[in-house]
């Protein structure tokens, strides 16, 4: 059958239709007694889809482009479908649509329904055609003829994968190899097997093959695609590979996400379709020559007997050394090279980056120091004492010491007294050092348990504990708790577990409840000293964020939920209390009682983050001025904007999560930034991929180990060619670009590093990455950090820009998590933060804003996004809307005007700040230049208030000025000691000494 592309509406028409031809046959219809124009034809469709008699049928002629109205869908089945229509612009080329749909849903996240068949005809047409309510025409008609199935694009078309086969096809092939296994069908890689429960037709007709045959280039990895067909249940189904530079199957062997070796076996029900992904390696030197594997697909077939085997013959023809070889060593996406970086260990190392310290030991007292904290531990290696050094304004780390405890970190478990061995440190590299230690609980002076408590500090601060609790016979416990206590003045702040950012509360009682909250870890601090605790246990799986988390929630931590079946109700014991009592803040996570069962481990496992990760930088964050859009960069330039986010659905980058695809045009805008003096970033994360990218199907073969498992249907192409079991993502109109939700934490993130190392390096190379959430943690982050940090370095700029975007998540279908607490972990990696839609910049409290906003309490600055934010309270944390939504302009020369890009910033939040007021609902952050004072004055305060500045020094003699500022302020001086009035919700940027 004849196969092409055509263009039409495809939201009006659907994406499939056959191309029929209308010849002259008035006068043989007339004698019959037949209306003139009706027509019988018969569509050799070999569907996929499941019903297709419920799916409408439209016919349009070529010449008048007018709907058919009188058309009649005689029968329709998988294999065809026969139609009579009247051909009413006579003969010629007649269009017939046959899976046309509607769009439904919300504009970004749709979902796709098939157009319900409903008969049109006018009933007297019908019945001149024989068809008469259900009674079906056996009066003979003309025929029109098929002449080709075309499909809207070459990436809607089913041509050849996605044809099924007919019944006769099937049975002459089940005649065949109904005795088998399984089936292997080699097929060109170039044409991604779509199709989990169908064999092609192609398969169907032309049978299974030993043997494969293609051409490839030197160098380059070249990928084999194996259709597996399993025709009884298979187990323990593994690929082995025998190739002169070695290979393997992406299905069953490779790298994990940390750099382990990575192995597993697959299953497959009978009749299922399982496409198989050879990575061959054509080394240089076999240009010209032949290359030869093997590849073996073994299988216990759970119906019959005994292990199976098969054997497919590979023979690669290698191209000559004059051929180009493939650019970047991936070349053209659609030939899926890029599926080798599935297994790269790009960035897989201990190294720092910058601005982390090598961590100090001083095994005599057990502190560990890092950058501005140190870590002291108790003989048995739990934490005794965190302290940290940072300034009150988060500038530096040479401030006087902060303690946050009051007493040692314990675990207790009631009616046990613990002995512990030697604790036994690990230097792994100057950014890891860990530590061991065997713990005895003894009951009435008996040995009961046994724990194996292993830490690990990095250099950013993150403290992973594994507590792995045995016992040695059955045993009942009360509880299993862990116990912390802070200065009540080192916490006045809190975030997580149900609270939003801000003052921590007096007293908080929590319980595990993972299906509807996305709560697992509290933050606990000030501004320049702060712990973050998450508990968890070995089950631990990052969950999906940002309007996806019901789809994948939190697993729940066995162990810290305690989760135990009463009167048939389960009833989850484990949770969280806060209390604050003589000076000291308690916490206590608690798992309830429960029995303790011999040879049955349990791991209550906890990470704590030591806050803040690293010291703001102002002069740089205010001198890093952001434009949203890839706009003529001679015209950003213009603007006053110095880096340029290049957004996904772009003209440099159309397609999410893979600006790879346009790697030339996004190169060449880069390389044009970099000429006008600007920095140039993508918008690039793992959240979602486009369907644009040639590894999606392939991808969706690997049994959700890299797109999450979910309801499937939404956008139609979806519904197509993806099968079941995936989430619908992102879909953007204007470019036709659909997107489908990944795991997170998978292979993937080896894939993404490698592409962000092929992004980065280069003169053109981009200059930092947009993230829109992260669906990763923070061992990605780090990797993250060094491909591009190395990319700055090699091309000698100044460092790389990652920004992290995030809409407000503290809501229901979020699961009530705060967007800076969620994200908290990957926090020292990132330079600046866009939090984001649905945030509320008017109604929220001081202690919100800096606590869930700006970024400053854990190292980083911020911006606003949702309506453009508060410009007055904004600049109080150094935060302005995002450009060029928001005009920025003004705001951007008065910095240049007064210097403030080399100023040295305070914030009300830090005690030793140079100016204040008098009024504690109107705060003042000040900054000192070469020049003066610039304060900026904000109002949260719930009336019009006249305020004076309070003065540390010998400034308040001088005049105050507020400089007209466009859409900002007018003009007007205060003299000193002057009464300034500040509306509710605004503010003012005065000038001192200039």
């Amino acid at each position: 059958m004849e196969c092409g592309i055509g263009a039409w509406d495809k939201l009006l028409y659907g994406n499939h239709r056959f191309v029929v031809e209308v010849v002259e046959v008035v006068e043989a219809a007339q004698e019959a007694h037949l209306p003139a124009q009706a027509h019988r034809v018969v569509i050799p469709w070999r569907r996929q889809d499941h019903h297709p008699a419920s799916i409408d049928v439209i016919v349009v002629p070529e010449k008048s482009g007018t709907r058919v109205r009188n058309v009649i869908v005689e029968e329709a089945t998988r294999e065809s479908g026969s139609i009579v229509f009247e051909a009413i612009d006579g003969p010629g080329i007649y269009f017939v649509y046959y899976l046309p749909y509607a769009m439904l849903g919300k504009p970004h996240y749709p979902q796709a329904q098939y157009l319900p068949h409903r008969s049109a005809a006018d009933p007297a047409w019908a019945a001149a055609v024989g068809h008469s309510g259900w009674i079906p025409s056996k009066r003979e008609l003309p025929r029109a003829t098929v002449q080709r199935y075309e499909a809207a694009s070459e990436r809607d078309t089913f041509a050849p994968m996605n044809f099924t086969a007919r019944i006769d096809e099937l049975e002459k092939f089940q005649r065949a190899y109904g005795g088998e296994a399984f089936l292997v069908f080699p097929e060109d890689r170039l044409n991604p097997i779509s199709m989990h429960a169908d064999l092609p037709a192609h398969w169907v007709i032309h049978g299974p093959a030993r043997t494969f045959t293609a051409k490839a280039q030197p160098g380059e990895d070249y990928v084999v695609q194996l259709g597996l067909y399993a025709l009884q249940d298979l187990e323990a189904v593994t690929v082995e590979v025998t190739a002169p530079s070695g290979g393997h199957c992406i299905n069953t062997d490779g790298v994990d996400r940390l750099g382990r070796p990575w192995q597993r076996t697959l299953a497959l029900r009978a009749g299922q379709v399982k496409a198989l992904y050879v990575i061959l390696p054509v080394p240089h030197n076999a240009a010209g020559a032949t290359v030869e594997a093997f590849v073996r697909i073994a299988a216990t077939g759970i119906t019959a007997a005994g292990q199976t085997t098969q054997d497919i013959e590979v023979t690669l023809d290698v191209a000559g050394v004059t051929d180009t070889e493939p650019d970047g060593g991936f070349g053209d996406p659609r030939l899926l090279r890029r599926l080798a970086w599935l297994d790269s260990r790009v960035a897989q190392d201990a190294e720092l980056v910058s601005p982390f310290t090598p961590i100090t030991l001083d095994e005599s007292s057990r502190t560990l120091g890092i950058l501005g904290r140190s870590l002291r531990l108790t003989e048995a290696g739990l934490p005794a004492r965190v302290t940290s050094t940072f300034t009150a304004a988060v500038t530096a780390t040479d401030g006087p010491a902060v303690e946050l405890f009051s007493a040692g970190t314990r675990l207790d478990v009631e009616g046990i007294d613990w002995t512990h061995g030697q604790l036994v440190f690990t230097e792994e590299g100057p950014a890891r050092t860990s530590w061991r230690c065997g713990w005895t609980g003894r009951k009435e002076g008996k040995s009961v348990l046994a724990l194996e408590l292993h830490g690990i500090l990095d250099a950013d601060g993150a403290v992973s504990y594994s507590l792995r609790l045995s016992s040695e016979g059955t045993l009942d416990v009360n509880d299993v708790g862990l116990q912390l206590e802070f200065l009540e003045p080192a916490v006045p702040l809190a975030m997580g577990l149900g609270v939003p950012g801000g003052r921590r509360p007096e007293a908080l009682d929590w319980t595990w409840d993972v299906a509807t909250k996305n709560q697992d870890a509290l933050w606990l601090g000030c501004v320049n000293a702060g712990i973050q605790i998450a508990l968890r246990d070995g089950s631990y799986e990052r969950p999906l964020n940002t309007n996806f988390y019901r789809e994948k929630p939190l697993v729940e931590p066995t162990s810290w939920a305690n989760r135990q079946q009463s009167s048939g109700d389960a009833i989850v014991r484990g949770g969280v209390r806060l209390h604050t009592a003589d000076g000291t803040v308690m916490l206590n996570a608690f798992s309830g009682p429960r029995t303790l069962a011999a040879d049955e481990p349990m791991n209550f496992d906890f990470r704590l983050l030591l806050t803040p990760f690293k010291p703001i930088e102002p002069a740089k964050h205010l001198g890093k001025r952001y434009f949203h859009a890839p706009d003529d960069p001679a015209d950003v330039r213009a603007a006053g904007a110095t880096v340029v986010n290049v957004h996904h659905a772009t003209a440099p980058a159309p397609y999410i999560n893979d600006p790879l695809l346009t790697r030339g045009s996004l190169r060449n805008y880069v390389a044009e930034c970099h000429r006008q003096g600007l920095k140039a970033k993508v918008y690039n994360t793992v959240r979602e991929l486009t369907f644009h990218s040639p590894e999606l199907l392939p991808l969706l073969h690997l049994d959700h180990e890299i797109f999450s498992d979910g309801p499937g249907e939404g956008h139609i192409w979806l519904q197509e060619h993806g099968g079941c079991g995936y989430v619908s993502a992102w879909f953007a109109p204007n470019v036709d670009d659909i997107a489908v939700v990944t795991t997170g934490e998978s292979r993937w993130e080896n894939f993404y590093v490698r592409s962000l190392e092929e992004l980065a390096k280069g003169e053109d190379g981009i200059d930092g990455i947009y993230l829109d959430d992260i669906a990763y943690d923070r061992h990605a982050m780090l990797r993250v950090r060094k491909v591009l940090e190395r990319a700055s370095k090699e091309r000698e700029s100044d460092g790389p820009e990652i920004d992290l975007h995030s809409a407000n998540q503290f809501t229901a279908h979020d699961g009530y998590a705060s967007s800076a607490n969620l994200y908290m972990e990957q926090l020292p990696y990132v330079d600046r933060l866009w939090l984001g839609e649905y945030f509320d910049y008017q109604t929220t409290d001081p202690d919100y804003w800096l606590v869930e906003l700006s970024g400053i309490p854990f190292g980083l600055m911020g911006e606003m996004l949702e309506g453009g934010g508060n410009p007055w309270r904004g600049m109080v944390f150094g935060m302005t809307g995002r450009a060029p939504a928001v005009d920025n302009r003004p705001l951007w020369d008065f910095w240049t005007a007064t210097g403030l890009e080399s100023g040295q910033m305070h914030g009300f939040w830090d005690p030793h700040a140079p100016v204040r007021t008098n009024h504690p609902g109107v705060l003042a952050t000040t900054w000192l230049t070469e020049r003066g004072i610039v304060v900026a004055l904000a109002s949260w305060a719930g009336q019009t208030e006249h305020v004076t500045l309070i003065f540390d020094d010998d400034a308040a003699a001088h005049d105050v000025v507020a400089p007209a500022i466009r859409g900002f302020q007018s003009a007007a001086s205060y003299a000193p000691g002057e009464a300034i009035t500040i509306e509710p919700q605004r503010g003012l940027l005065l000038t001192i000494g200039y």
